[in-house]
């Protein structure tokens, strides 16, 4: 549903890094990365279906990464889809990384300045920050901002992203199981 990279993959922290392309989902007028409303084709096709039709479509995310732990998260009352702040049930998924291993999965769906967040309490996980003035994505298996780039750097690899947003086929059955 959603395949991205970084614009500045190479300077990781530095302010001008930031996911591109993002959906057209509600921003803050100074997110400034390009959009997209157009179906990727792959995961190495840098798109995204429309925002608005998301939540028509799914209710579980399942959130891919070369750099760092795949996640599952089903809404309770926060949700990415419905564009929510509040508590998500995530599970890490497929261990990417050695680094944190015993770290928990974030629980916490929010929105932060230039785009959205699954965190911990304290600690960001993921943050898809689309502002290329100010702050950076994280990618983080420790939920700690300032390690993101140290693991990168050990993985040598060019970051692609990609959110699969699956059915959460109870939602869609009737009564009768059908």
């Amino acid at each position: 549903m959603w395949s991205y990279t970084f614009t500045k993959y190479n300077h990781f922290r530095n302010k001008s890094n930031a996911i591109t392309p993002r959906p057209n989902w509600p921003a803050n007028p100074k997110v400034d990365v390009i959009i997209s409303t157009t179906p990727p084709l792959n995961e190495t096709d840098y798109d995204a279906i429309n925002f608005s039709l998301w939540k028509q479509l799914v209710r579980q995310i399942l959130i891919k990464s070369n750099v760092n732990n795949w996640l599952k998260c089903d809404p309770e009352t926060g949700s990415l889809v419905d564009w929510e702040r509040g508590s998500v049930n995530c599970e890490i998924v497929r261990l990417v990384t050695d680094t944190c291993r015993s770290k928990r999965a974030p629980f916490i769906f929010s929105l932060m300045n230039y785009g959205p967040t699954f965190k911990t309490t304290e600690n960001r996980y993921y943050y898809f920050d689309g502002y290329t003035r100010d702050n950076w994505p994280t990618h983080d298996p420790c939920g700690k901002k300032k390690k993101a780039r140290e693991i990168m750097r050990k993985r040598w690899l060019i970051h692609t992203g990609t959110f699969i947003l699956e059915l959460n086929r109870n939602s869609y059955l009737g009564t009768d199981g059908s």
